[in-house]
């Protein structure tokens, strides 16, 4: 295949996927609320697919991890499983496939949900070094209020809403890029807002950064990257809801931090041992006293499954 035609073929592609993901915008619901799953602030780490099912299957092994809320009150938790299946021929395919399930406690209320992710892959050159891919995922939450919240009707039940992702990324070598919306019919109980528990509000999410050499020999590579996460109400705001992140990454050890408030100060790490790896999330306030109510610990374990030792020898921000 020529150059030329390549060329063609993935920007008639990228096109596509942005007309998709146009058309399931502009048909969404305006509904106020929150973004589910949102109680875990580690998700833009650990758990990327939640925001963008495009990015089910980008990696070359397959990804299972669990995380949680830790200290006294360990009750909100995230499982994900992320893919690439394999092709007749012992390679990978172009179709990647995943899977998330989550719960999260509130004061009055829990959110349980299941979300199932699958994705396309496009191989933008000859040797897969940059790739772009579309993706969606279909999910079902579960809002279910407490049997003891008093300020809740009594007539309240339990109730399910399905939803639905829509995502695009690009990664490569160097680069990545991620535009996606998260909840894109909304969801309101009855019309009710007061029943903010089972508000989902559709998010826009997006997300991209680079990897600065720095020492190939060491392993030493930093990451900075921005995430923008915004919803119909906070559109306008745009400007205000630019979170920056930034990783260092030392041979199969990074460390990372992001700005979103000057008075909150998060730090977050990742170690990836041979056949698993395991990372703490934290965030508390810069000044004032620490205690259970003010600090965000969370702990992720996960397993990468390969093809045999070198798949775990690699560094995997490479």
């Amino acid at each position: 295949m020529g150059s030329t035609e390549l060329i063609s073929k993935s920007r008639h592609f990228l096109i596509f996927c942005l007309a998709l993901l146009l058309g399931g915008i502009l048909n969404g619901s305006s509904l106020k609320g929150q973004s589910v799953p949102s109680k875990l602030k580690s998700i833009p780490v650990y758990h990327t697919m939640v925001l963008n099912p495009a990015f089910v299957g980008s990696k070359d092994f397959t990804n299972i991890s669990l995380t949680s809320r830790a200290l006294t009150s360990p009750n909100s938790q995230i499982l994900n499983m992320h893919k690439r299946l394999s092709s007749t021929g012992g390679g990978f395919s172009s179709f990647g496939f995943g899977f998330y399930a989550f719960q999260e406690q509130f004061d009055n209320s829990w959110n349980s949900g299941l979300a199932m992710a699958g994705s396309y892959h496009y191989a933008l050159d000859d040797k897969n070094l940059h790739n772009l891919s579309v993706g969606a995922s279909f999910k079902g939450i579960f809002a279910i209020p407490k049997e003891s919240a008093e300020s809740m009707p009594d007539s309240l039940s339990s109730k399910f809403r399905p939803n639905m992702d829509f995502g695009v990324y690009y990664y490569g070598p160097h680069w990545f890029a991620g535009l996606s919306s998260t909840n894109l019919f909304g969801t309101n109980i009855d019309g009710d807002s007061t029943l903010s528990y089972s508000d989902f509000e559709r998010h826009y999410h997006l997300h991209g950064g680079y990897k600065f050499l720095v020492s190939k020999k060491l392993g030493i590579v930093i990451e900075p990257s921005i995430l923008v996460s915004v919803s119909d109400e906070t559109f306008s705001e745009l400007h205000k809801n630019i979170v920056p992140y930034l990783k260092v990454y030392l041979k199969n050890f990074y460390l990372g931090t992001y700005m979103k408030d000057l008075d909150i100060f998060a730090l977050f790490f990742q170690y990836q041992f041979p056949k698993f790896y395991t990372g703490v999330f934290l965030e508390f306030p810069r000044v004032g006293y620490l205690n259970d109510d003010n600090i965000i610990f969370e702990v992720s374990l996960g397993l990468n499954l390969g093809k045999g030792d070198p798949f775990f020898l690699k560094y995997r921000h490479w």
